[in-house]
């Protein structure tokens, strides 16, 4: 009766998030009970759920959004083969790059927004959805002279599929909430400081889509890339994955002092060059209907990255405020056996004109 007793209460410690998921597994092994499957687990990006924690919903949803992203790569694949094949400098080839990149995004946004409960990133990847059909559209509508029977037939699959991912994202991205009151807590000021966080890393994903695309638009020509396009590309991918994962680490692990500074002065290159490549497109010409479409696609990724810049840098503001105020789910990353640790003591925050400062001790491992 004593042992059942402490099960009854260490279960209700950890049904309140205030013990990791390997210390439950310990718990549950110690009075008995072996193979009990775990809600959630501790990985790289923090507190995940597994897939036994998911509901039939969030579980449809991950299963519809990539049978429709594997038939989108499936008939955009073929097209592909087909243009490297007949017509290499076709700007088609572009735009095919362009619906890859995006699916890649489009998938990414699906799986982590649902295992750690991102419901911003859902609402993201409805944006990124929305912008994948309109290339789709785009390139359906504006080359006449090679519509073909694959891109009807994906576009009529991606519109459908694309209806239903959305309102399926929609009702999954409501039902959220268990796993922000694990990392975060019931205190109010430290779910706020969550929110943050996690919009701050929905933007800075949505930021990293953005430049890939617009580095991609500048294959105006599809395959005939000059030496000045190739360093181009190669160089702006590698910055701006550089600059993502330098704010990822910035806020996981709240370097206040030359983390933050660095990414706030580094990320300053993003506006110049969208500001010159968009100089550039409205006074470059161009030879033909499709290279025209191209420029006017390059304009609206060059606007909307800087408009996305200017959101994410007033964020860092915010998430700068709220370092050291005991989020559970910042100051440490875990790799397997290792754990590195930030270099923020906690600070007092204050809720109800009181005073509180967050153990580091309850921060979840």
């Amino acid at each position: 009766m004593a042992e059942n007793s402490a099960l009854l209460q260490e279960s209700s410690d950890n049904s309140h998030g205030f013990a990791n998921q390997s210390t439950e597994s310990v718990t549950y092994n110690r009075y008995g009970f072996s193979g009990v499957q775990r809600s959630t687990s501790t990985s790289l990006f923090g507190q995940t759920k597994t897939w036994t924690g998911l509901c039939k919903t969030e579980r449809w949803f991950l299963i519809i959004s990539f049978i429709n992203i594997f038939v989108t790569v499936g008939f955009t694949a073929y097209r592909l083969y087909v243009v490297v094949k007949e017509e290499p400098e076709s700007p088609d080839f572009t735009f095919t790059i362009l619906i890859f990149v995006n699916s890649a995004f489009v998938a990414f946004y699906a799986l982590h927004g649902v295992s750690r409960e991102r419901n911003y990133e859902l609402y993201v990847q409805v944006v990124a959805i929305i912008i994948l059909m309109g290339y789709c559209s785009v390139e359906w509508g504006v080359h006449k002279q090679s519509r073909t029977n694959v891109k009807l037939a994906r576009l009529i699959v991606g519109i459908i599929a694309s209806f239903v991912n959305i309102v399926l994202a929609i009702i999954v991205s409501i039902m959220f909430g268990p796993l922000k009151f694990r990392i975060a807590g019931a205190t109010k000021p430290l779910q706020n400081a969550y929110d943050k966080a996690a919009i701050f890393y929905c933007w800075l994903k949505f930021d990293l889509q953005l430049t890939v695309s617009l580095l991609v638009l500048v294959l105006k020509k599809g395959t005939d890339v000059s030496t000045v396009m190739i360093i181009v590309l190669s160089v702006g991918m590698i910055y701006s994955i550089c600059w993502v994962l330098l704010g990822w680490f910035m806020l996981r692990l709240e370097w206040r002092r030359w983390g933050f500074w660095c990414f706030a002065v580094l990320g300053c290159l993003k506006p110049v060059y969208c500001f010159v490549k968009i100089y550039k497109l409205c006074n470059d010409g161009f030879s033909s209907k499709g290279e025209k479409t191209i420029m006017y696609c390059a304009l609206a990724a060059g606007v909307l990255a800087i408009l996305t810049w200017g959101v994410l840098m007033r964020q860092l503001i915010y998430i700068y405020n709220n370092f050291g105020k005991g989020l559970k789910d910042s100051g440490r990353i875990h790799c397997g056996c290792c754990t590195i640790e930030g270099g923020n003591s906690p600070r007092p925050f204050t809720e109800g004109g009181q005073s509180y400062t967050e153990n580091p001790e309850n921060r979840l491992n």
